[in-house]
Order: C-alpha cells, then sequence, then structure tokens
C-alpha cells in the first residue's frame, strides 16, 4: 500500500511538472500572491505560494519547491463543504480527508495516520482551511506537521 501512495504522490508531482513546464509565466496575475500553504514540519516552518489543485476521483491541493524538494498534499471529496475533519490512511476511499509530506532531498516520505482537517471557506474560487497530522517517515521516525493552514484556488 505504501508503494502505491508512493507511486500516486509521484505521478502527480510528474504530471504537475509537465504542467509547469510547459505553460509560461503570467507577471500580470494577480492571483500567486493570496494563494499559499504553510506549516510546520517537526517545529519548522515551509511555506509554499501557488498550491495546486487536481480535481479526478478527489480533490487534491500539492504544494511544493523544487529548490528544496519538500511536498505537502491534502486529500479531500470533491463535493467538500465547511467542517472539520479526521484525516485518515485510506487513500484509497474518495470520500477521506488525507495528507502527506515528502522530502525528497532528504529521503523521507510521509503519509498521515491521524490528524484533522478545518475547511473553513469554499467558494467557486477559493479554498481555504486548516490542519494538522502525524505519519511514519518512512525511516523509523515520525513526522508531525502541525499548524497547517491554505487558500487555493478552488477547481470546481
Amino acid at each position: 500500500m505504501r508503494t502505491f501512495k508512493k507511486a500516486s504522490l509521484l505521478l502527480v508531482l510528474f504530471a504537475f511538472s509537465a504542467i509547469s513546464f510547459n505553460c509560461s509565466s503570467d507577471s500580470s496575475s494577480s492571483s500567486s500572491s493570496s494563494f499559499y500553504l504553510k506549516c510546520k514540519v517537526n517545529g519548522t516552518w515551509v511555506e509554499f505560494a501557488d498550491p495546486f489543485v487536481i480535481n479526478s476521483l478527489s480533490k487534491s491541493i500539492t504544494a511544493n519547491d523544487e529548490d528544496t524538494g519538500k511536498v505537502v498534499s491534502l486529500f479531500m471529496p470533491l463535493d467538500v463543504a465547511n467542517g472539520t475533519f479526521t484525516i485518515t490512511d485510506e487513500p484509497s476511499n474518495v470520500d477521506s480527508f488525507a495528507g502527506s509530506y515528502s522530502d525528497f532531498n532528504g529521503d523521507v516520505y510521509s503519509d498521515n495516520e491521524t490528524g484533522t482537517m478545518s475547511i473553513t471557506e469554499v467558494t467557486a474560487d477559493v479554498i481555504k482551511g486548516t490542519f494538522s497530522f502525524t505519519g511514519d517517515d518512512g525511516n523509523g521516525g515520525t513526522i508531525t506537521v502541525t499548524e497547517g493552514s491554505f487558500r487555493a484556488e478552488n477547481i470546481e
């Protein structure tokens, strides 16, 4: 199951990289400064501008930094509504809430095991909320993600 999750994340990252590589930058866009994903990972802040949203069987919000190799992904149902939800370790359940943290430079990959996600705003244009979760880092340790918040473009 862990291999499936890691392969799925790598596929999403590859698709995003291909899209980013093929799209030109629009310096006149005002939305880039208003979308973010940030959290503490084992007590250290990581912040990302412009997380990308993919709707498939479920909604995923992913933020990455090519320079540091850090990636945070959140997963939720397509028809998400305001409320507080339990993050579980059920990535194949499209109605579940999930999260993951990766540091490809440090060879760390963690799927959540427990946590919460609160959705505080859902409009046709924006999805916003908070999150925290913990999980195994794949190397015998634990990854703790706290004080997470995001504001992303809501793609319906």
